[in-house]
């Protein structure tokens, strides 16, 4: 589900992330593969991950805007409390998300 440009802003606004940080996305997220079930934040960057296994390489990710998976995925917007070093997973789109220390 594609969510309007404003709502995303709103989203984004109203959790007080800026619109215009970078995130991470998997390559499998990225061409709409697979769905996000972890979201995770290494050293505070955000990272859509579908859960899988990656290389630990950079050709493997890709950047974009942090509107884009959210745009895609409405309920990613549950998630963007998570601080610093925490990361919080689910088994499938609109189940829970447990969340975690990294």
């Amino acid at each position: 589900m594609i969510r309007h440009h404003a709502d995303v802003e709103d989203l984004l606004a109203a959790r007080g992330v800026p619109s215009d940080l970078k995130a991470y996305v998997c390559l499998e997220v990225f061409n709409a593969e697979r769905p996000v079930l972890l979201v995770s934040r290494p050293e505070g960057e955000w990272c859509f991950l579908c859960g899988g296994d990656h290389p630990d390489e950079a050709a493997s990710y890709r950047v974009v805007g942090i509107g884009h998976p959210i745009a895609s995925d409405p309920t990613l917007g549950d998630v963007l409390d998570l601080d610093a070093d925490e990361e919080a997973e689910r088994v499938a789109v609109g189940a829970a998300w447990v969340r975690s220390t990294l």
